[in-house]
């Protein structure tokens, strides 16, 4: 008798720690797909763009899918300005070579006389508006010239972290698109590696991407001035000149993604035409799936308006591309729920 209550008690006991990892199991469950849901881009609406982003990453992560895509290919590609903050009514960094020559200029009382340094020290900007690309490409150079590359991150971020937006008048760092930064952390969730591949200036960008978008710096790839190195003594360290290198837009961003990944992406965001040829070279005789998303500035309200159809448009020649393609775009004022981190 005693083995045989032995045996039910035991049975009893199995039977209810069973049910009880069982019941822990579902609560899990729905907990996680709860969270999931909550969790996966909040800042979009229900819309096209966001059904096909989370459809893309679903059926390249499901190892049950003919279009799995192993986590080693699994490369995402960002420009940077209209696509992960503001660029309008200039790109942040034009704001910051301004700001920087009228610095320098306290060492260089000749540019007093001398445009185009004469037009930033006098904010003329009639004059500004009539440069040259050469003339901006000597501010630029000017601007970020540096004896020492490791020490320009300190400029940058004195600047950065001091200086509102003119027309929005909020610091840079809180005019990033919420909606991107969600997106950036959907796509490290699910095992991708991000590069930012922009025609800003590399050396810029590299000095806040970490802490801003979670982007190191070697993973970063921009616009370049040559450098070269200078030894004093058993001591190297490199300068960056005022002399331009390399553009990395339009089909800069195809070489400068065949040169430093060395792997077509399977996925690319940008907002203008200099984006189109990476997304070109991303879908040209690419053997695995691929997303390529463009963000298309329709609000005024909340940033600004410079969609295809404005004088100010940048989105011209990729829309067409991207309508004939099939490729997904983001409607800023009917995707999005809120446009900036804050």
């Amino acid at each position: 008798m005693k083995t045989v209550l032995k045996s039910v008690f035991l049975t009893v006991i199995v039977t209810v720690f069973a049910l009880f990892q069982w019941s822990c199991k579902q609560e899990k469950d729905v907990s996680t797909s709860t969270e999931n849901v909550l969790e996966v881009l909040p800042s979009f609406n229900e819309s096209t763009s966001k059904k096909n982003i989370i459809q893309f990453v679903e059926t390249i992560t499901d190892t049950a899918s003919s279009d799995y895509v192993k986590p080693d290919d699994r490369i995402a590609c960002f420009d940077n300005d209209g696509t992960l903050w503001v660029e309008q009514p200039l790109p942040s960094q034009i704001f910051f070579d301004l700001y920087r020559i009228k610095q320098l200029a306290v060492n260089h009382p000749e540019w007093k006389n001398e445009m185009p340094f004469k037009a930033v020290i006098e904010n003329d900007t009639e004059a500004l508006k009539t440069l040259s690309h050469g003339d901006l490409l000597n501010i630029v150079g000017t601007a970020q010239a540096t004896d020492d590359v490791d020490s320009f991150d300190t400029i940058v971020n004195n600047w950065i972290t001091s200086t509102k937006h003119p027309v929005m008048d909020k610091p840079y760092t809180k005019l990033i698109y919420k909606p991107m930064l969600e997106l950036l952390d959907y796509l490290r969730a699910n095992e991708f590696k991000i590069y930012i591949v922009s025609g800003g200036s590399q050396e810029f960008m590299r000095a806040w991407t970490n802490y801003v978008y979670g982007i190191p710096k070697e993973h970063v790839i921009g616009s370049t001035f040559k450098r070269k190195a200078i030894t004093k003594g058993d001591s190297l360290i490199v300068a960056q000149t005022s002399e331009f290198e390399f553009n990395d837009d339009h089909e800069g961003k195809a070489i400068a993604i065949s040169r430093y990944i060395g792997k077509k992406p399977i996925l690319i965001a940008g907002n203008s035409d200099g984006d189109l040829e990476m997304m070109q070279y991303c879908d040209t005789n690419n053997p695995l799936p691929h997303l390529l998303i463009y963000v298309n500035h329709t609000d005024g309200d909340r940033e600004f308006l410079y969609d295809e159809h404005t004088a100010m448009g940048t989105l011209n020649k990729g829309m067409e591309v991207a309508l004939r393609k099939g490729w997904t775009i983001i409607d800023m004022k009917n995707d999005w729920k809120t446009v900036h981190s804050e």
